[in-house]
């Protein structure tokens, strides 16, 4: 049976190729469906009509199939046009002349050649053109006296034959086009809700450029200017390079966020989530703030088991982890101590960035991942390093994972982020696209929330 089908495949398929817009890939597929239903039917009746003295009729029914046969061959050959052309007029001539000499309700079939042609076409000079055809023979045949005298006629099961097969053929190529509607409008609809989104990723992404860029950017002028002087004045401040340097290579990571997530806005995610081991990103995000730990004399206990992995994507967690660890040094008090562990519960593993910094009053945390935050300096002067937590909440998202923050003016924060969990020997078909639902505002599970306290 499924060779059976494979064959049926092949053959609707005659002269289609995947350069072929939609609407003409589907017409050929009519066209060869079309085709290759009546060559069976045709033969059979020719080789019937023979045998019951109708040579005539036979005659008509055997030109039909090899008209059919020619068809296929057009459409082999890719000559779609003359295909469609030669099926609808070969049709049109021996279903008419059936009807005219046997009125064996062949004049049905005309219906079909009509609506054929109103599928098959997009020239309304065509449809008309077969609509004018199709009336004039149907009049001809009803107002016609019966000219044929020297053959019997057609049994009438012969008729009721035709005239249920040409009903059956109005339903099935109706509902073939109207499915071809309902796919178009699903498609359009897709299309719409996909600009829309990538719309909105847009409008976030310009609201953190203003935010987290344009100010930045005058600061740095600011300074460059003040550079201009001190070198004119040959009093250049090591710390004042030094403050300029940070500034630059922070911005720049501003800008690398931006631009890997407008990527992953609109390209969707570039590369499915993958088994991330968690401690070695850690390590290297934490080399890059090295200076910035040196100077706040920061203490930083890291606590995650070595084989400890997550299914992410790699560039958003870098983005995410980077930003978090960011805004804790940034809001820790000098020789203060910053903390990131892991812990797992059920099909999450949460990592923690735990800070002894100001900490974020609690009508504000709730903010925090769903509008843009004011520009704010850190407890040692230090400018933003990260694009915003909007970002962040918007990457884990992204990754079927959940965010949480705990928060205590003075006394610090945790922010945590939940991802899917990678269990070793897990079968690589699980580490494609994940099932888990994204629910907004989800708490932390009672068993990470004890682990954090």
């Amino acid at each position: 049976m499924k060779r059976i089908r494979n064959y049926w495949e092949t053959l609707t398929h005659i002269g289609t190729d995947a350069s072929m817009s939609y609407m003409d890939f589907k017409r050929a597929h009519m066209v060869n469906m079309i085709a290759l239903l009546c060559i069976l039917p045709t033969v059979y009746f020719s080789i019937t009509n023979l045998f019951e003295q109708r040579p005539l009729l036979a005659l008509i029914n055997f030109s039909n199939g090899l008209c059919d046969l020619v068809v296929l061959l057009l459409q082999y050959r890719r000559k779609h046009h003359y295909a469609k052309l030669t099926l609808l007029s070969s049709n049109f001539i021996f279903f008419f002349a059936g009807a005219i000499l046997y009125q064996n309700g062949a004049e049905y079939f005309l219906l079909c050649i009509l609506i054929s042609s109103t599928l098959l076409y997009d020239d309304r000079r065509i449809h008309l053109l077969f609509a004018l055809a199709v009336t004039i023979a149907m009049v001809f045949i009803y107002t016609s006296p019966n000219i044929n005298t020297f053959e019997q006629p057609v049994p009438v099961a012969r008729v009721l034959y035709n005239i249920i097969c040409s009903i059956i053929f109005i339903v099935v190529s109706v509902n073939f086009f109207l499915q071809i509607i309902y796919s178009n409008m699903k498609k359009i609809e897709d299309q719409r809700r996909s600009l829309h989104a990538i719309n909105k990723d847009k409008e976030k992404i310009f609201s953190i450029i203003a935010h987290d860029i344009k100010s930045p950017f005058a600061t740095l002028e600011t300074m460059a200017v003040a550079l201009e002087q001190q070198v004119l004045n040959d009093s250049i401040s090591p710390d004042f390079m030094r403050q300029l340097r940070l500034r630059i290579v922070q911005q720049n990571q501003v800008l690398d966020d931006l631009l890997q997530w407008g990527s992953s806005s609109l390209r969707g995610i570039a590369n499915a989530p993958t088994p991330l081991m968690i401690k070695p990103i850690v390590n290297d995000i934490l080399i890059t703030f090295e200076e910035q730990i040196l100077v706040k004399q920061l203490n930083l206990k890291i606590s995650i088991p070595e084989e400890e992995q997550v299914l992410v994507n790699k560039d958003h967690l870098t983005i995410i982890l980077r930003n978090f660890i960011s805004n804790a040094i940034k809001f820790s008090y000098v020789t203060g101590e910053i903390h990131i562990f892991t812990s797992t519960e059920k099909e999450f593993t949460f990592i923690h960035i735990k800070d002894q910094g100001i900490g974020i009053n609690p009508s504000k945390s709730a903010l925090l991942f769903n509008e843009i935050q004011r520009k704010s300096l850190g407890t040692g002067d230090e400018p933003g390093a990260g694009v915003g937590l909007i970002l962040c909440k918007d990457l884990i998202e992204r990754n079927q994972g959940i965010v949480h923050i705990q928060s205590t003016p003075n006394k610090g924060s945790v922010f945590t982020v939940g991802l899917p969990t990678h269990l070793k020997g897990e079968l690589n078909s699980n580490q494609g696209v994940l099932e888990t639902s994204i629910t907004k505002d989800i708490p932390l599970p009672k068993g990470a929330v004890e682990k954090i306290i």
